[in-house]
């Protein structure tokens, strides 16, 4: 949680020193590339998040080999991801134009998104290390390195963007050039601290790519990322939309969003641990354990949910008073904003126990019925519903978060309804593994075959 909400403090540091070193316009050239990474960015990490519950049984088994070649395929699709995202950004300025964005805008982002383009490639290694760590049950070292970060990340900034010595002022594109060597010292740290913290292996035989063992990873990460830019595209679209709307709602729905990015951290963070102690469970096909991994899950995200519901339900009106100036458009936005920001505690309630759930899913390698659960959810039930109220019903921006409401309510109760149906493993974690000249059981569905072909076959 606390490594979400640090790197929200990056993004946050960005957008605050373009904005007062080059003014408005600057600041919406440089979010066209920003949410553009974003998107790519968030597929790419959801794609190696796939990794992690493979990561997690090597860990649980002691078993150093299939550690290193599990990091060894990390990075082979960390390479094929860049392949594919690096020049969909790079060239982002001349293909953007179709969707009728002002030409002059794309063209002062060009430098500002050519970085960012250059950028995905040390932070996929990044996202690497941070599934990995995070598998292992290590994410403070992580925490480190990117608390390490800020201070350097608000420096470089200035440098770039203002010059310094040698260093020519680069303006708005600065704040990517700085990304770039952030994440590249980051990415350079975390390799460091990774070989103290988890010595390498013996070299491995083998060097050329499994396909079969990167096609497994595959089919349980791209899920996983095709579900969180789904989540992430509907809050884009809903902005969007809102842009269409009076100042007052823009402003609302503006900070409403900037709350509940804030607010998120906490149940993403407990879909990351769900995961994790499921997979566990599941490599040691211990029932009791899985049984107290689900209970724990669910108990704290309606802990963890309750809580923020009454946090937000209680700060709504002081957070308004204090956002917003006491002018007409002010009194209005104050009046949409204490609405919406009820309306998020309650989604929050919502939300938390089916991102529990869902980290459980995953650390059983079940991620594509919560794809299509979040697709449904969102795209079928938030975006007609959202545009239904907003439009026929006049209900303004507040029509498109009951939409968002709606729909989240649909995505956890199918996830949670999931859930229920799944068998925990039943196996004793006390029995011995089986010895390779014994072994005449078939690979539970979802395991990457290990060894040599015929192993995978039998």
């Amino acid at each position: 949680m606390l490594i979400a909400l640090v790197n929200m403090g990056m993004s946050i540091t960005d957008t605050v020193m373009v904005s007062a070193q080059f003014g408005t316009r600057a600041l919406a050239a440089v979010a066209v590339g920003s949410d553009l990474y974003s998107i790519f960015f968030y597929l790419s990490a959801g794609v190696l998040a796939g990794i992690a519950p493979f990561y997690t049984a090597a860990v649980t088994r002691t078993d150093a080999h299939e550690r290193a070649r599990l990091e060894r395929i990390g990075w082979a699709i960390v390479a094929l991801l860049a392949a594919f995202t690096v020049p969909l950004v790079w060239f982002a300025p001349s293909w953007l134009n179709v969707f009728g964005i002002d030409p002059s805008l794309l063209d002062q982002s060009q430098g500002y998104t050519r970085a960012m383009a250059l950028t995905l490639v040390p932070m996929l290694g990044v996202m690497l290390y941070r599934t990995v760590l995070t598998a292992a049950e290590k994410p403070k070292v992580f925490l480190k390195v990117t608390l390490a970060m800020l201070p350097l990340n608000g420096l470089a900034n200035h440098v770039f963007m203002t010059g310094a010595g040698p260093i020519p002022a680069m303006g708005p594109a600065g704040a990517g050039v700085s990304s770039l060597l952030v994440s590249a010292v980051s990415l350079a740290v975390l390799v460091t601290v990774a070989r103290r913290v988890s010595p390498p292996a013996p070299a491995l035989i083998d060097a050329r790519p499994d396909w079969r063992r990167i096609g497994a990873i595959l089919r349980v990460g791209v899920p996983i990322g095709l579900t969180t830019v789904t989540e992430i595209g509907i809050f884009l679209a809903a902005t969007v939309y809102a842009a269409r709307l009076g100042a007052a709602d823009v402003a609302a729905h503006t900070l409403t969003l900037r709350t509940a990015g804030v607010v998120y951290a906490l149940p993403a963070a407990l879909l990351q641990a769900s995961m994790v102690r499921m997979a566990r469970a599941d490599s040691l096909g211990d029932r009791n354990t899985g049984q107290a991994v689900v209970a724990a899950s669910l108990g704290l995200s309606l802990v963890s949910g309750t809580m923020i519901l009454l946090l937000v339900v209680a700060g709504a009106g002081p957070l308004a008073d204090a956002l917003l100036d006491d002018s007409a458009a002010g009194r209005a936005a104050a009046g949409i904003l204490l609405n919406l920001l009820i309306m998020l505690g309650v989604m929050e309630f919502i939300i938390n126990p089916g991102m529990a759930a869902a980290g459980i899913l995953r650390g059983r390698k079940d991620t594509r019925a919560p794809m299509v659960y979040a697709l449904f959810g969102y795209w079928a039930v938030s975006a007609p519903l959202g545009i239904y109220l907003c439009e026929v019903q006049q209900a303004g921006v507040t029509g498109i978060w009951i939409g968002l409401a709606a729909g989240t309510l649909v995505t956890t109760v199918l996830t949670l309804s999931r859930l229920a149906g799944i068998r925990l493993p039943g196996i004793a974690p006390a029995l011995p593994r089986p010895s390779p000249q014994n072994t005449a059981q078939p690979p539970r569905r979802g395991d990457i075959p290990a060894g040599r072909p015929e192993a995978g076959r039998a």
